[in-house]
């Protein structure tokens, strides 16, 4: 994959369900285990989201999105691939600075318009501008929704089980081209 994780799919799938936004956003540092085989336990998932961060909202423009998507990408050559929910994009690392994000989409297929306003969900931590992704703190209408850790237990329990995680392999939200 582009550092899409399937785990990333599945917390910020929740963070959607949770809040109802367009869009949310994962940040791969604040994934702190994995999840075993089996029947999950409330242990796991504190174990990978223990930090008791708030869940927020907040709304950006599509233009804020695709700046906020560009940040992945570090002065130093490093990248911090931020994981997704309710959009799909496409990068290439070898672009210029600031030129890296290729394209991004809306589930029905249709670009991500940069005048647009959306709503989009994230951990309290990323809505500070945590990990260098400062484009959240331009966010605005930014609302508290409860707990991400209380967000990802209530989806797993509503999915069918045993559940499944979502296969970055087999349906990509995140590619390179």
């Amino acid at each position: 994959t582009a550092g899409e994780s399937a785990l990333g799919d599945l917390i910020a799938d929740a963070q959607l369900a949770a809040t109802g936004a367009d869009f949310a956003f994962m940040n791969p540092g604040g994934i702190r285990s994995d999840i075993q085989a089996g029947e999950v336990t409330y242990g796991e998932l504190f174990a990978v989201q223990p930090f008791e961060n708030g869940l927020v909202t907040m709304e950006l423009t599509g233009e804020q999105i695709y700046r906020l998507l560009e940040q992945q990408f570090r002065a130093d050559g490093s990248t911090w691939i931020l994981q997704v929910s309710g959009l799909e994009y496409t990068y290439n690392p070898s672009n210029p600075e600031g030129q890296r994000i290729t394209s991004v989409t809306l589930p029905d297929g249709s670009a991500l318009d940069p005048t647009a306003t959306y709503t989009v969900a994230v951990n309290g931590f990323l809505a500070t501008g945590g990990d260098g992704f400062t484009v959240f703190e331009e966010g605005q209408n930014v609302q508290t929704a409860g707990g991400d850790l209380e967000a990802l237990v209530a989806y797993i329990q509503s999915l069918d089980q045993p559940f499944t995680f979502p296969d970055p392999f087999a349906d990509p939200r995140i590619t390179i081209g």
